[in-house]
């Protein structure tokens, strides 16, 4: 994901997502290391597309987080969420069942 993640490209990412769950991509890696960007209508994309992929037997891990955004999930408790300081290949460990969690 690059670039904003914000209230107009929330809808369509939003979409992108519950699409590739409904399709059956249940445990998915969100590579945010190029965005610039977040605000509340993409933290709940994240959140809805996380209880998703829960609710479907799946898993959904962020990987590459900023510092930024980490200051973000920090500041709204989201770490209590997602685990926000993973590479991508220890996200991919995590979704495939081989990483600690």
């Amino acid at each position: 994901m690059e670039g904003r993640f914000d209230a107009v490209s929330a809808p369509d990412i939003k979409s992108q997502l519950h699409e590739l769950i409904a399709g059956g991509s249940i445990r998915l890696v969100i590579d945010l290391a190029e965005m610039d960007f977040i605000d509340s209508a993409g933290l709940g994309v994240l959140v809805s597309s996380l209880r998703r992929t829960a609710t479907e037997g799946g898993d959904l891990q962020l990987a590459e987080v900023p510092p930024f955004c980490r200051s973000i999930f920090e500041l709204t408790r989201l770490t209590r969420v997602f685990d926000v300081t993973q590479t991508t290949e220890e996200a991919v460990a995590v979704v495939c069942g081989e990483g600690d969690g």
